[in-house]
């Protein structure tokens, strides 16, 4: 059963976003295509006055939680709300020192 990061509701807006809004929004989602491989309709980007919402799924915690950090780096970003649900929550295993995991293969992670 997917699971959800943030339970938190937002009021939906029907304005169009602002030029800034936009080009923060493309940032966003050319990062997560180019890092992490996510294309926009498996992650979508919402930007709002700054505030980047990020909906939709990802196999594990751990790309949702790098996705998160990556949308909050991008240029006009000034806060993110990760609404991306995951099916696997893979906490334990990239906290693990025995049996480590990079967060993109089930393959142990050897440092």
């Amino acid at each position: 059963m997917p699971r959800h990061a943030d339970r938190t509701h937002s009021v939906s807006t029907d304005a169009p976003p602002s030029p800034a809004d936009a080009a923060a929004r493309r940032e966003v989602e050319a990062v997560l295509r180019e890092r992490l491989w996510i294309h926009p309709q498996q992650v979508g980007v919402r930007v709002t006055a700054g505030t980047a919402t990020l909906t939709g799924a990802v196999g594990r915690r751990s790309t949702a939680g790098i996705a998160s950090r990556l949308a909050a780096a991008a240029p006009g970003v000034t806060r993110v709300v990760d609404r991306i649900r995951y099916d696997f929550d893979d906490a334990d295993l990239v906290r693990s020192r025995i049996n480590r995991t990079h967060p993109f293969s089930a393959e142990p992670f050897r440092p």
